[in-house]
């Protein structure tokens, strides 16, 4: 068996490594000349800056991973008991992570905390409403916009007003042990029961990065995969770049984006090609500053309703020791209108408005614009979706995003696959 895999995301880099520890033989292409997909560090000042995910979690995934590559060494943890916090009502308040602390915390008002409070009473999951309904049913208006609203958008980037509970919240409440309440399931919570938020002391380009060069034969890069096609009882991927050619295969994978999908299914399953083309995507904002100053913990999220354009900040200089860079975010599905701004608007509002809220100079590094599933009513598409026997989608779209979610993924499809040898 060889499989094909289409994509130098982490997604197909974890797949690729998944398929070699099970003997499978497989080629990665991707297009440009460099793996990793929205994971992009660089650096500024001989600083680290990352224009994508800022960290992940040591969750099994992960740490296998880590523990394969030998990047132990590299890794770097978040600073025990960071705090993330919330803008609203005029300063940062802090998020709280037991139930008590939403009870009796600074972020609801006593109002607001009485009805976070009958939220045990409140039904389940109705997979008809949308994610924001659910959370204002389930703790209440002042809840939603200061807590639940702004932590599911700036986890999805999107405007859970769009959003499926029924399509979302299983994969997010799911591991979270929620049934019916989230305060019952809170309750069931234990310390230590998280993971560790981590980098790498280069940056999060480390771990793609070393996953190319432990299986560089297997990886073939500024390779843009331009047809795909029936070949017998496999696939024939024909691709350009500087020595086009045609590989055949037994199994595909496709773990780009949505639209690039659709194009490559086009020829094999125009159906399928139809239905992945109407997926919406959500252009996401990243804009590193050097800072003079910086909070302790994680960072922060804007309450709904707060006059910022900025949607969030998180504070590498004190999360990783990375003195001076904070990574500011805006845009996404609650604010798409940035997405037409041009970069030098994006930088001079990212650091006017870092410095407002901090009362600490900043100044724009640079920006970013990556492109995040919506995860709104277009996502209907996938249900349904019928794809050849042998090709398989493996992407944000399909699962939840994240990276640990990402190579998580990667391993059940790379176990499939090998259980049809």
């Amino acid at each position: 068996m060889r499989v094909g895999i289409i994509g130098g995301g982490i997604t197909g880099l974890a797949l690729t490594h998944a398929l070699a520890r099970l003997g499978v033989d497989s080629i990665l292409f991707e297009r440009s000349g460099e793996v990793g997909g929205v994971i992009r560090t660089t650096r500024h000042r001989g600083r680290v800056v990352e224009l994508g995910p800022q960290r992940t979690r040591l969750v099994a995934p992960v740490r296998r991973l880590v523990e394969d590559l030998e990047l132990g060494p590299e890794i770097l943890e978040a600073k025990p008991g960071a705090r993330l916090f919330i803008w609203a009502r005029g300063g940062l308040r802090v998020v709280p992570t037991r139930p008590g602390g939403l009870l009796a915390g600074d972020l609801l008002s006593p109002a607001g905390r009485a009805r976070v409070a009958l939220e045990p009473f409140t039904g389940g999951l109705d997979p008809g409403e949308s994610v924001a309904r659910y959370f204002r049913r389930k703790g209440g208006g002042e809840a939603y916009r200061r807590l639940f609203g702004p932590l599911i958008s700036a986890t999805f980037g999107s405007d859970p007003e769009t959003m499926s509970a029924g399509r979302v919240l299983p994969m997010l409440l799911g591991p979270l042990g929620v049934r019916r309440s989230l305060l019952a399931a809170a309750r069931r919570w234990k310390p230590g029961a998280s993971h560790s938020a981590c980098t790498f002391r280069a940056g999060m380009s480390t771990l793609p990065s070393a996953i190319a060069a432990r299986h560089r034969e297997r990886v073939r890069l500024s390779a843009p995969v331009e047809v795909l096609r029936r070949s017998g009882r496999g696939f024939e991927i024909g691709h350009g770049g500087a020595r086009p050619d045609a590989d055949v295969v037994d199994e595909v994978v496709i773990t780009a984006p949505a639209p690039d999908a659709a194009r490559l299914l086009r020829t094999v399953s125009p159906e399928a090609a139809d239905r992945l083309s109407r997926l919406r995507y959500n252009p996401i904002v990243v804009c590193p500053l050097d800072v003079e100053g910086a909070g302790e913990g994680f960072g922060f999220q804007v309450a709904f309703g707060e006059r910022w354009r900025t949607r969030g900040v998180t504070w590498n200089a004190s999360l990783f020791g990375r003195e001076g860079v904070c990574t500011a975010y805006l845009g996404g599905g609650l604010d798409p209108e940035v997405a037409g701004w041009d970069s030098a608007r994006l930088e001079s509002t990212a650091a006017a408005e870092y410095e407002a809220i901090h009362g600490a100079a900043a100044a724009p590094i640079r920006t970013a614009r990556p492109r995040l599933p919506a995860y709104d009513d277009s996502w209907a598409a996938l249900d349904g979706l019928e794809l050849p026997r042998g090709i398989t989608l493996a992407a944000g779209y399909t699962g939840r995003l994240g990276i640990s979610s990402r190579i998580a993924e990667a391993e059940a499809v790379a176990l499939r696959i090998a259980a049809k040898r």
